[in-house]
C-alpha cells in the first residue's frame, strides 16, 4: 500500500509539477519564467489540495466549509511567505555591503521575526477556525499531513532526479580498468 501511494505521488508530481502541459506550455512560451512558476505553484496547491483531501476523508458537509477555509488559509501563508522572502533578500542586501550598518541589520531581522510569528499566528488561527469543522481524528491528519507534505513532496522529487540523472563522468571506469 504505501509503495502504491509512493509510486502516486511520484507521478502526480511529474504530470503535475515537472511535465509542462504541451498546450499550455506553446501558448505560452512568450511569457517566460513568471508563467512557469506560476503555473508550477498552481499545480502544487492542486496537488496539496488533493493529497490532503485524500487523507482527509471528508462527508460532503465538511468538505465545502474545510476548501473555503483551506484556499484562504494557503493564500494567506503564501502571501506572508513571499513578504519574508523578500525582506530576507533585503537583509542579504544590507549584509553585503562592505560595512553593514548594524542597526538595520538588526531592524530588518526584528522585521523577519516578527513576519514569522504573524506566518505562525495564521496557522493557529486557521487550525481554531476548522477545529469547527473537521473531527479531531481528522484535525490530528491535518496537522501530521502539513508537517509531512513538503518532505515528501521534495524527496520524490530527488528520487526522481536520481533516478533519470546520467552517471557523473567520475563514477564510470575507463575502459580497460
Amino acid at each position: 500500500m504505501k509503495k502504491t501511494k509512493d509510486i502516486f505521488l511520484v507521478g502526480m508530481v511529474f504530470l503535475l509539477i515537472i511535465f509542462p502541459v504541451s498546450n499550455s506550455y506553446a501558448q505560452h512560451m512568450g511569457r517566460g519564467r513568471d508563467w512557469h512558476g506560476d503555473q508550477h505553484a498552481k499545480n502544487l496547491e492542486n496537488l496539496r489540495m488533493l493529497k490532503l483531501l485524500e487523507t482527509l476523508e471528508l462527508n460532503d458537509e465538511q468538505d465545502t466549509k474545510f476548501i473555503t477555509a483551506f484556499t484562504s488559509f494557503r493564500k494567506d501563508i503564501r502571501q506572508i511567505s513571499e513578504d519574508i522572502r523578500s525582506e530576507v533578500d533585503s537583509l542579504a542586501e544590507i549584509v553585503k555591503q562592505p560595512t553593514p550598518p548594524e542597526n538595520e541589520i538588526m531592524t530588518q531581522i526584528l522585521k523577519i521575526e516578527k513576519m514569522k510569528m504573524q506566518r505562525d499566528n495564521i496557522v493557529v488561527d486557521f487550525h481554531k477556525e476548522i477545529s469547527n469543522i473537521l473531527t479531531p481524528v481528522q484535525l490530528g491528519k491535518l496537522v501530521i499531513f502539513e508537517e509531512h507534505f513538503d518532505r515528501e513532496l521534495i524527496e520524490s522529487v530527488r528520487g526522481f532526479r536520481n533516478r533519470i540523472a546520467p552517471p557523473s563522468p567520475e563514477s564510470e571506469e575507463a575502459p580497460g580498468q
